[in-house]
């Protein structure tokens, strides 16, 4: 086994505050593999392999669920399947576990290193690692000349447990409530908001996975190492995901800086999207019930408070491509995410989305309405201004409407009138709130009750 060469540790931890935080340990080690004998190549061997296998001390050991641990090297800009990595770990540096492969990370685009890997999660109490790199795959005489590697432990699961912190909602004009939001604090993030962060106007909404573990006991600590391996191996500014859903259906609060902030996901084309990662991997299994329905919550929220057709398609300027409304990652660049089962399910999850809109614009006091049986607005999203209002009356009832935009700007109100039994009436005033959101306030007797609709 070859000998270590140089190492550079940091363990930092972070003690509690009001709110219960993780003691957690990072330690990044460095290696310059050019000064190893078996990483040299020759004149006349440019088409030959070459193994180096690099070991050392984790030095970490903060007692959490799992040690995550995350890779990134050079070699001069040689393409990442140039070269390929495997680890193995040990608790007393005698037994050691199979070798598990270290996967290059599709989303670790513009990241400081040539490539990275994926988080591998480790088993709790490992203190040895050994990691086989197989290099010069191309035969082009290249082989990996630096590496670091990025050992996590989260430390153990604070008292308060993952739901604290949860970040309120507040007014939105949109009726479509957002899911409940496990804040920064509440997953121990120890990074605060970056006032440099950049904002923009989402478009499109794109879905990804985190291509870990599916069967975590701490999802929060999965948060938390996904941070670490996003600042401290790709060298971002910050975890590059807006959202993150675990299995459970828990929403975690991710890029810190709020809503339409700019993240780092999409193939650094990350203008105009929002960013929304289910963790574990779904290359072969479903995404569970409970987080395919936080995420439809999500993306109903998201889109229809930002008058995003669901089912629709357009432009997208900074990847240069046509891409559907909800896309998956690998809709802008070669990459598995969001896994082959995800990715097959986005047709049925935006379908899900428009019924989820249309189900919470629906009125929800038609019973407190008296003599109103049922009611309907169509065309919605509206075209060329004209709408209609459905509705079944037991009865004769006074009638009226107003018109509003989003920001409570009243833009037409209509006459009172006498309707009875099934009738259908135009919706006027929709021509005057231009492209975009507004809300009909419809009045029967003393009753009311709000829909929303889009104005293409």
């Amino acid at each position: 086994m070859l000998r270590q060469t140089f190492i550079f540790i940091f363990i930092l931890s972070l003690g509690c505050s009001a709110q219960a935080q993780r003691k957690w340990e990072r330690s990044l080690q460095s290696r310059d593999l050019t000064i190893l004998p078996a990483a040299a190549i020759t004149a006349g061997q440019e088409a030959i392999q070459k193994e180096i296998i690099i070991a050392g001390r984790m030095e970490v050991g903060a007692g959490g669920p799992f040690i995550a641990c995350s890779v990134g090297w050079d070699e001069d800009g040689v393409a990442v399947s140039n070269s390929r990595l495997r680890i193995s770990t040990s608790i007393d540096s005698s037994a050691w576990t199979a070798w598990t492969d270290l996967p290059v990370d599709g989303h670790a685009v513009d990241a400081k290193w040539d490539a990275c890997t994926d988080l591998a999660y480790l088993p709790a109490g490992s203190r040895f690692w050994r990691i086989e790199i197989l290099t010069n795959r191309l035969g082009k005489g290249r082989v990996m000349k630096r590496i670091q590697l990025n050992f996590f432990d989260p430390g153990p699961t604070p008292p308060s447990g993952t739901d604290a912190g949860q970040i309120p909602n507040g007014p939105a004009a949109c009726p479509c409530e957002k899911p409940n939001v496990v804040s920064r604090t509440g997953w121990s993030c120890p990074q605060t908001n970056n006032p440099g962060y950049g904002f923009t106007t989402v478009t499109h909404l794109v879905v990804h996975h985190s291509a870990g573990s599916n069967t975590q006991s701490d999802w929060s600590a999965v948060v938390l190492s996904i941070w670490n391996s996003h600042v401290y191996t790709n060298g971002w500014a910050d975890i590059g995901y807006n959202y993150l859903i675990d299995p459970k259906g828990r929403l975690y609060e991710g890029r810190g800086g709020g809503d339409n902030v700019t993240g780092a996901h999409f193939c650094g084309t990350n203008g105009g999207t929002m960013g929304t990662c289910i963790l574990g991997t779904y290359t072969t299994a479903s995404i569970s019930d409970t987080s395919r329905s936080t995420l439809t919550k999500l993306l109903a929220w998201k889109a229809c408070g930002s008058n995003i057709n669901p089912a629709g398609s357009s432009w997208h300027p900074n990847s240069a491509r046509t891409l559907n409304h909800i896309s998956g990652h690998r809709d802008g660049c070669a990459t598995e995410c969001p896994g082959a089962m995800t990715f097959a399910e986005l047709p049925a999850l935006r379908t899900a989305v428009v019924n989820q809109i249309a189900a919470c614009n629906m009125p929800t006091s038609l019973r407190e309405i008296p003599g109103l049986r049922s009611f309907r607005l169509t065309p919605n999203p509206v075209r060329g201004g004209r709408a209609f209002a459905e509705f079944d009356l037991a009865g004769s009832r006074r009638m009226r409407y107003e018109v509003y935009t989003t920001d409570g700007r009243q833009v037409f109100a209509s006459r009172s009138r006498q309707v009875a039994g099934r009738v259908t009436i135009p919706v006027e005033g929709l021509d005057k709130v231009g492209k975009g959101a507004a809300f009909v306030v419809f009045r029967v007797d003393n009753g009311g009750f709000t829909q929303r609709v889009v104005v293409e």
